[in-house]
């Protein structure tokens, strides 16, 4: 009986480090604002994203590279690419690392890196084999792009410019 108590004990323990796995492969996926105004469709076999915007009949347009966390905008101008490692960052990462890109008609407006979120790198809350930057992010119903931190705290970003402001009282 202790056996098995203590075997449940060690799956029930490694569960956080389900949460470290590796990311799956590259594969094509598409990712739509909340109100579906803005559709990026990003494809590793061309290393790209095709933004498309759908309410505006604006002609699509192209971000470099191939992106697992893609955050499209609902005023169909805008997209936030994340991190590649999503909410992880490797353990020895600096705080010179971007973290969050801001494109508004496919051209790069603003890159937010980790010193501009924290102070030290200690501040990350360590998993089992990386560190985490953010608990919570995408956009609020205010269309701030809004960040949890790991320490609670929230930032919000317009999704146009990345510029950082206030968080509406709506938000998340």
């Amino acid at each position: 009986m202790k056996v098995l108590i203590t075997l449940i004990a060690a799956l029930l323990a490694a569960g956080p480090a389900l949460a470290d796995s590796p990311l799956p492969p590259p594969e094509r996926f598409t990712a739509c604002s909340p109100a579906r105004n803005l559709c990026a469709d990003s494809d590793p076999a061309l290393n790209s994203t095709r933004v498309t915007p759908h309410a505006s009949g604006q002609d699509a347009w192209l971000i470099p590279g191939w992106h697992r966390w893609l955050f499209p905008s609902d005023d169909g101008e805008s997209v936030v690419v994340g991190y590649e490692g999503m909410n992880l960052v490797p353990v020895d990462v600096t705080l010179s690392e971007p973290v969050l890109l801001f494109y508004n008609r496919g051209r790069l407006v603003r890159t937010v890196t980790l010193d501009q979120l924290y102070r030290r790198t200690s501040q990350l809350r360590r998993t089992v084999s990386h560190l985490s930057w953010v608990t919570s992010i995408g956009f609020n119903r205010s269309n701030q792009f809004v960040v949890e931190l790991v320490n609670g705290e929230k930032v919000a970003f317009a999704p146009r410019t990345g510029a950082r402001e206030p968080v509406r009282p709506d938000g998340r």
